[in-house]
């Protein structure tokens, strides 16, 4: 009988410490970035009444229960949006990494971000994030040819992430203009001073912003002027490229020929570039027609009579640019925007892994530590060495907690009733002793 005295204080110790579990879950139900816990419950050693091998049932008598750990629910939790630009989540597997003024490294799930007064990005502790940085500002300047992606060094060189509060963009002269659409060859007549009609040539003017080495926005004009009188199965035109600067100023000029067969195909130019400020300028009216090349002779200017098609200019190269915003995408690049319409990232945010993320030690603030039992953080390689990015980031976006309330409040109850139950078992023995006590008097 003394066995039950004991049988039921283990199971409220036991049901205690679930209870302080729940107790805990609930408690962070709206906390960003926390994983809930579990309890796992084991039987006590049992002891045997009697022993003998021929004997058909056992006779064993268990003295209660214990906690045998706890287990940690990594899934993830519900996403809300929010109004901050740096917060972020990670859809799937991985962790951030932050580091503390004791340059200790920490992985949480937490993506509650924003900038501290020295540009640096933190979490709510002020614990810096860790990531990858494209070396491309120098005294508050996007160095020319800037990073268009940015791959994650080692695990070891990840850096806390700075973000500059301001930040320009040089400009980039143009290299190459392409133009596309019609020069139409129709015939035009006036009446000349003898009263004959006669053919008169046809002009088209075709304009264009370029930018050069020095910030400028220039001005490139090309005046098309046909031959007359035109041949029977052929058209040419002539051209004139000239680039003024912004105060309209002639910079320079060039002058070429454009011939085309009787279908109106490109097959021969001899403008082909003309210099900007001092730049070169690649000029391109498309590919020269090849009767073995779909579409060329046609990719550019074609000269046909009644054409009714737009006109298409590409180019590259940009003005200069000061910064307007930042964003995340869904790579962890954290992008500048400037106001020329650039967008160039200037850092990554590192998502790390673990073999064994269930072996990771909690250490508060929903923050984690490696263990021999998790491993340590890494990141998926391909065979060229490059960083395999195996989850997406979303940008403003909180992961909450992802404890189902209905099901802990129903494991509270349970937990509750066994409490009592094993408390009932202590008040039942002591009722039979003091029976058994009454019974001798």
């Amino acid at each position: 009988m003394n066995t039950s005295f004991y049988t039921g204080v283990a199971g409220m110790k036991t049901q205690q410490f679930g209870i302080d579990v729940l107790s805990d879950n609930i408690a962070n139900a709206n906390t960003s970035g926390y994983k809930s816990t579990t309890v796992d419950f084991s039987t006590i050693y049992s002891q045997q009444l009697t022993g003998s091998l021929f004997d058909p049932t056992g006779n064993d008598i268990g003295v209660g229960a214990t906690h045998k750990g706890t287990r940690t629910d990594f899934s993830s939790g519900s996403l809300v949006d929010s109004e901050n630009k740096y917060d972020m989540i990670i859809e799937g597997d991985g962790w951030f990494g932050v580091k503390d003024g004791n340059n200790e490294i920490s992985y949480t799930r937490a993506g509650q971000f924003s900038r501290d007064a020295n540009g640096f990005l933190v979490d709510a502790s002020g614990n810096h994030v860790l990531g990858t940085s494209a070396n491309n500002v120098i005294d508050g300047n996007i160095i020319k040819n800037p990073a268009k992606t940015i791959n994650l060094t080692d695990v070891s060189a990840q850096t806390p992430i700075q973000i500059p509060d301001t930040l320009t963009i040089p400009a980039t002269a143009s290299t190459y203009i392409n133009f596309k659409g019609p020069l139409d060859p129709k015939r035009i007549e006036e009446v000349g001073d003898d009263g004959k009609k006669v053919e008169i040539p046809n002009t088209e003017v075709y304009r264009a912003d370029v930018f050069d080495s020095k910030g400028n926005i220039n001005k490139l004009d090309i005046t098309f002027e046909k031959e007359v009188p035109q041949a029977p199965t052929s058209t040419r035109w002539f051209a004139k490229a000239t680039i003024k600067d912004p105060n309209g100023n002639i910079l320079s000029s060039e002058e070429g020929v454009l011939d085309f067969n009787g279908k109106g195909a490109l097959v021969g130019n001899t403008l082909t570039s003309i210099d900007n400020n001092g730049d070169p300028l690649s000029l391109s009216f498309g590919t020269l027609y090849d009767e073995n090349k779909p579409n060329s002779g046609y990719d550019g200017l074609v000269s046909l009579a009644g054409l009714n098609s737009s006109r298409d200019i590409e180019k590259d190269g940009n003005p200069s640019g000061t910064l307007q915003d930042y964003g995340i995408d869904n790579l962890g690049n954290i992008q500048a925007s400037f106001s020329n319409g650039k967008t160039v990232p200037i850092s990554k945010v590192a998502i790390y892994h673990f073999s064994n993320q269930e072996g990771l030690e909690k250490i508060g603030n929903t923050s984690y530590k490696p263990t021999a039992n998790s491993g340590e953080a890494k990141f998926f390689k391909d065979k060229e060495g490059n960083t395999l990015q195996i989850s997406n980031v979303k940008n403003r976006k909180i992961e909450i907690s992802n404890l189902n309330i209905t099901t802990a409040l129903t494991d509270l109850i349970v937990m509750q009733k066994a409490y009592d139950a094993s408390s009932k078992s202590i008040t039942t023995s002591d009722q039979m002793i003091q029976n058994a006590i009454n019974m001798k008097r």
